[in-house]
């Protein structure tokens, strides 16, 4: 498998990985973010979300949300922190500058519709995002934005409403920020993978089973079903802007978790989930709706495939 190397929407595992880095981690140490990424648990399973006329999917298991991944990944690595939330504005901006006078700060979930350094944000409500917080220099924020914004700057009042995150579906409260970090163990990588694996199949097979919510490879079959019909602008737009990209990165990413962690097999499932969601991109820019759906349908099967392949071990049992 050829590695890649470029974008992608991985602003929490790039987030964290800067800060460790400026906390003390090794850079032969520490993995890299494609691995941390894995870490969260977050790339395997599938969320399907039908909420009305609102259709809107996401590669990643229904039973964990960014937020709780990082801290997930977090103790994978060996790693603790001082997290906090809430507050009023006035209370969180202090102890954000506070913070950041010590070290970078994690921040988020934000809502990517407030920064207004990024050209399309008007675009962007609700959806949620992830930055590293370098200072709060008077009336200004500053971050390095892992989605290709280094040193970007912001009115602290608009940082305060996407720091809010009042329209991000899974925000737990507003104003979540870590900092403090700290080394606590050394955990080798195979450790590490061993306890991801633990959950993987579990998250892949997670179905909410609905009214609304909808996971595992019955996620993808409900896909299928609905690109058949008349597709929303929406819907396309966050496809091919976002969930397409993004789980082919990540097929790649667990491809190679998998193959470290001898599971050949799967690995080659995920592989060949990587491809997919890369012929589905080209289908779904080209509005080639059915050979879209016809890719989901395919996803589904390997999906299923991917879940017996993970199954525990006489072994392991």
């Amino acid at each position: 498998m050829t590695s890649y190397t470029g974008n992608g929407a991985y602003c929490y595992a790039n987030s964290l990985y800067m800060v460790l880095r400026e906390a003390g981690a090794a850079a032969n140490a520490l993995p890299e973010p494609g691995f941390i990424e894995c870490l969260t648990t977050m790339p395997f399973g599938t969320l399907y979300l039908r909420v009305g006329r609102e259709l809107l999917v996401f590669f990643s298991s229904p039973l964990v949300n960014p937020d709780q991944g990082v801290t997930t990944a977090l103790d994978a690595l060996g790693w603790e922190c001082r997290e906090e939330r809430e507050g009023t504005p006035e209370a969180a901006l202090a102890r954000l500058e506070a913070a950041a006078a010590r070290g970078p700060v994690l921040a988020g979930p934000l809502d990517m519709g407030a920064l207004g350094y990024l050209p399309q944000h008007a675009q962007l409500s609700g959806s949620d995002h992830f930055v590293v917080v370098l200072a709060v220099e008077g009336d200004r924020v500053r971050v390095h934005d892992p989605d290709g914004y280094p040193y970007a700057a912001m009115p602290a009042a608009e940082f305060l409403r996407a720091w809010k995150a009042d329209r991000v579906r899974y925000a737990r409260a507003p104003y979540t920020m870590r900092s403090a970090f700290s080394q606590v163990r050394h955990p080798a990588r195979d450790e590490m993978i061993t306890r991801t694996l633990s959950v993987a199949r579990t998250n892949l097979a997670a179905d909410p089973g609905g009214p609304d919510h909808y996971g595992g490879p019955r996620a993808f079959r409900l896909l299928a079903a609905d690109l058949r019909g008349a597709v929303a602008k929406r819907l396309a737009g966050h496809l091919t802007f976002f969930a397409f990209p993004l789980a082919a990165r990540r097929s790649h990413d667990v491809a190679a978790f998998l193959r470290e962690a001898g599971r050949v097999e799967a690995a080659g499932l995920v592989e060949r989930k990587g491809r997919c969601f890369g012929d589905a991109q080209y289908a779904a820019v080209q509005e080639r709706w059915e050979s879209t759906a016809d890719i989901m349908e395919a996803v589904a099967d390997l999906e299923e495939a991917l879940i017996h392949a993970l199954a525990p071990t006489e072994a392991g049992r």
